[in-house]
């Protein structure tokens, strides 16, 4: 198969009935810093891969050659680009990943699976027997993304069951630092009620006092001359007062001289 600049050129097949079909390219991917999900002579380096390529289906062709431990897509070679193509996709978010030409990172279990995969004519994403296309389409697509959207009830029950007990967790550890005044990972300590760093306590009474207290500071402390016309208008003021008091000084220099009392010298 043809290569360019190190990358060997094969083409993509979604069916075995395809006249025509896409090229992609593909090597070992090797880059000076070390990244753990993408380990160095395991990792499989493929560009220029369609929009409805699949992870699931990169997976099911590259079985052949060895365990796949990890599947995953970016937009453009890069170190944290494969976070951002999976930024903000949550569980239970109606976010969906881009649809767009992607490259992706195939990591194998074995070294040696690596270099059986680069010896591959061509990626069919397809049964070899019973030559059905990974790729979903039409209405079995459409029948799956609907699917996809109505949430399972226990599903959706357990995570949130998780997610309190977690809360839960985090309230109790938070507690029990105040009581204790330890601080947490982030170096922070929580103030309350009990222990030695102990705050004031939340009454009504107690707020409303201290509301009162910021209130009156921040009328004490308006600003003045805040926008640029008045700081203008501020300094005009200033050099008249200025001009004034010279003219007066003068006139006082004057009458000392016509009285003989001013002494230069």
């Amino acid at each position: 198969m043809p290569e360019i600049e190190g990358y060997k050129v094969i083409p993509l097949r979604v069916s075995a009935n395809a006249e025509h079909c896409h090229s992609v390219y593909m090597k070992e991917h090797f880059i000076r810093l070390i990244d753990p999900n993408k380990p160095k002579g395991r990792t499989l380096f493929i560009v220029n891969l369609p929009p409805y390529v699949t992870a699931q289906s990169l997976e099911k062709f590259f079985q052949q050659y060895g365990t796949v431990e990890l599947v995953t897509f970016a937009e453009k070679p890069g170190r944290d680009e494969t976070e951002k193509w999976h930024e903000n996709l949550t569980e239970f978010s109606n976010v969906k990943p881009p649809f767009k030409f992607k490259v992706a990172y195939v990591v194998f279990k074995k070294n040696t699976s690596l270099g059986r995969a680069l010896e591959a004519s061509a990626i069919n994403l397809f049964s070899d027997t019973s030559k059905e296309s990974f790729i979903e389409s039409g209405m079995q697509l459409w029948h799956r993304q609907y699917q996809e959207e109505i949430l399972d009830n226990e599903q959706t029950q357990k995570h949130i069951d998780g997610y309190m007990v977690a809360y839960d967790e985090r309230e109790r550890s938070t507690f029990e630092a105040a009581k204790n005044s330890a601080a947490d990972v982030d170096g922070w300590i929580t103030v309350g009620k009990q222990g030695r760093n102990s705050g004031f306590e939340q009454k009504e009474s107690v707020v409303n006092k201290l509301e009162e207290k910021i209130e009156k500071g921040k009328k004490k402390k308006e600003l003045k001359n805040f926008y640029t016309f008045q700081i203008r208008e501020s300094k005009m003021k200033n050099i008249l007062e200025l001009r004034k008091k010279f003219e007066e000084d003068k006139k006082k220099i004057e009458i000392i001289k016509q009285t003989r009392r001013f002494k230069p010298f």
